[in-house]
């Protein structure tokens, strides 16, 4: 299996800082951006990202309007919503969640679990 690719969106530059250190760390391809234009563009010139790891609330678009748009253009990616106001239920159906403040080991076990439930898209069809 390849190095599985990471989107980590987040509008407050201490988190997506963080975020992508610490997955970074744990071996996966960190790819960020500080709001949800920049995000589009990266799945636009690199459409085989794994995984999405977005805030929830951010200027201009929402992680959940994030989410139904990067699907269109990556339609097997995972995803992991994180927000300090939200409750999960507010998150869309195929998204998990990760309340902040949370503690790294939550976010790897979070990561860990979801990237478990997708398809490998890695191999080539025969």
């Amino acid at each position: 299996m390849s190095t599985p690719k990471v989107l980590v969106v987040d509008d407050e530059p201490a988190v997506l800082g963080l975020v992508s250190k610490a997955l970074s760390a744990r071996g996966y391809e960190v790819h960020a951006a500080s709001d949800a234009n920049q995000a589009l563009a990266l799945a636009q010139a690199m459409p085989s990202f794994d995984l999405l790891v977005s805030d929830v609330i951010m200027p201009e678009m929402s992680g959940p309007e994030l989410v139904q748009r990067i699907a269109k253009i990556c339609p097997t990616i995972a995803v992991v919503m994180m927000s300090g106001y939200l409750a999960a239920e507010e998150v869309p159906k195929r998204a998990a969640f990760i309340s902040k403040p949370f503690r790294m080991m939550d976010l790897y076990s979070t990561v860990e679990n979801v990237l478990a439930l997708c398809p490998d898209d890695s191999e080539p069809s025969p």
